[in-house]
Formats: structure tokens, C-alpha cells, sequence
């Protein structure tokens, strides 16, 4: 959807991009005057990658401003995903992600909530409060073991317990009525070197995929890959297990590949899994 808005070639890309996907734009909202962005430094074997958040006057914190027809967006949707990054930009925008979560319960929309904490945009204590609040209208929940450790504060070892893991699930899906809870454990051996494997939950019992030992060319976008991979299997009705390791394969082919997005389909992420200890395919 398009308004009056100063012409701008990194919007243009950015929607550009998006269509080549194949993803509706019709409610891209366009104002403002720049988007968001960041600096991202790579690391490489011992020295950690960094990034640099620029995301302040950007077009997106107009976004509540804008006149929202509810009832038009949310038409023929499925489920609406959204992250912690989202509400930790602004007061404002932390407002209007809770919002549009509620409009989506109204409808009977599934809602997935990924935590996806930064530090650099705001503190534990702001992002706990908000988290809380969301939690109540989630159906599929991203949330790690640090997330219930240190940003909710539950009492538990330093480092990852998947023992603990099930039992703060149990105890969350219960509490909230969550249907799904899923993560990733990642083992660095270095910048350039990992080991990643997922979790999930669904009705009492947590599935553990393959575990996948990799070197790295880009590690921003696998997250949010593992996220999309799992959502994937939810909608598709595939059984638990076949979700997670559908969703860590998902995760480890980003990491294999340079962007900030997964740039393969369900047909590809599901070849991969079923070439691995095999050689070249020909």
C-alpha cells in the first residue's frame, strides 16, 4: 500500500527484494523518509562478529500512525509471526505489537512470538515486562534456555540443561496455554565453526532433532531461518519431529550461504536433509 513518501532506492530494493520471494507486498506501508538499518562486522574464528543497530527516525516508528484496517489485513491469514525486536524499538511500536496481536486472537489467527532479545536496543527489564504481557495471546513460542534463565529469571544452571529446558516448558505451556515452545542449543567452537540442534515441545513431550557440526560463511538470518523452518512444519501438519529437524536444517543451510534471509525452498531444505553423509549429487 502506498502513500505520499519520498522516493527512497533502499525502500525500493527492500520491496524489490521481498516480491522476489514471492511475498505479497499489498500492506507494505510506505512513509517516512529512510529505513531501518545495520552494521554488521564479521568475526572470524576467536574474534566475535558485532553489530551496529541504526534504527532511530526510521520509517518504521510511523508505522503506528498509520489508519489500520484490521479486518482487511488479517483477511485469509493463517498465523501472524512477529519477534521481540519488533516491540523494542519504540514505546510506540511496543504498544501497537501487542495490538496487532490482539486483533490477530480476535480472528482466531495463530500468533508466533520469537524473543529474539538485543541488548543493544533495550534492557532485560523492559524486555521481561513486555514478554509477559505477550505471552497470554501466543500459540508458537521462540524461546532459548538463556531466554528463561536470564531474561525471565528463573533459577537454573549457567549453562544449557535440556532437562531444565523440558521442565520450564511444561511449566510455560501450561501456565500460558502455549501449544508449541522450540529453540536451538548452538556449541561454538569459534566465529567460523558451530554446532547447532533444535528443540520442540508440543503436548508434554520435547523432540531434539540431529545435531549438525558446520563452518560458517554467515551466521545473521539463522534464527530467523530455524524460526520460518519450523512454522513451516507446523502449518504443513508434519508430526513434531519431522518439524524440528525440518526447521534446523532450515537454520544450518542460512549459515552456509552469505544474506541475511533462507534463500531455499521446502523442496531444497528437505534434499539436504536426506543427502547428508552422502557425496555429491549428480
Amino acid at each position: 500500500m502506498s502513500y505520499g513518501f519520498t522516493p527512497n532506492d533502499l525502500g525500493d530494493a527492500a520491496e524489490a527484494h521481498l516480491k522476489s520471494g514471492g511475498i505479497d507486498t499489498t500492506w507494505v506501508f510506505r512513509s517516512g523518509e529512510r529505513i531501518g538499518s545495520y552494521y554488521y562486522e564479521e568475526g572470524f574464528s576467536l574474534r566475535q562478529a558485532k553489530v551496529i543497530y541504526d534504527r532511530k527516525y526510521s520509517s518504521f516508528l510511523e508505522l503506528p500512525n498509520e489508519t489500520i484496517n484490521w479486518d482487511a489485513i488479517y483477511s485469509d491469514i493463517d498465523l501472524l509471526h512477529t519477534t521481540g525486536i519488533t516491540p523494542a524499538v519504540s514505546a510506540e511500536m511496543k504498544d501497537f505489537t501487542l495490538l496487532a496481536i490482539k486483533e490477530a486472537k480476535k480472528r482466531n489467527i495463530q500468533v508466533s512470538f520469537d524473543f529474539n532479545y538485543r541488548s543493544k536496543l533495550w534492557s532485560v527489564e523492559e524486555a521481561r515486562e513486555t514478554f509477559l504481557k505477550i505471552l497470554p495471546y501466543v500459540d508458537i513460542c521462540f524461546a532459548g534456555y538463556k531466554d528463561f534463565v536470564y531474561l525471565l529469571g528463573n533459577d537454573g544452571p549457567e549453562q544449557f540443561d535440556e532437562a531444565v529446558l523440558e521442565r520450564y516448558y511444561g511449566e510455560f505451556a501450561e501456565h500460558y496455554d502455549i501449544a508449541y515452545f522450540s529453540c536451538t542449543n548452538r556449541t561454538v567452537h569459534s566465529s567460523s565453526s558451530n554446532e547447532l540442534e533444535g528443540y520442540i515441545f508440543n503436548n508434554g513431550v520435547l523432540y531434539k532433532s540431529n545435531s549438525f557440526s558446520f563452518e560458517i560463511v554467515d551466521r545473521i538470518g539463522g534464527g530467523d531461518a530455524f524460526a520460518a523452518g519450523v512454522i513451516h512444519g507446523i502449518l504443513a501438519n508434519l508430526n513434531s519431529q519431522e518439524t524440528i529437524e525440518f526447521g534446523i536444517g532450515s537454520s544450518v543451510l542460512k549459515h552456509l550461504v552469505y544474506g541475511d534471509h533462507n534463500q531455499f525452498n521446502a523442496d531444497e531444505v528437505a534434499e539436504f536433509l536426506a543427502s547428508q553423509g552422502k557425496d555429491v549429487n549428480r
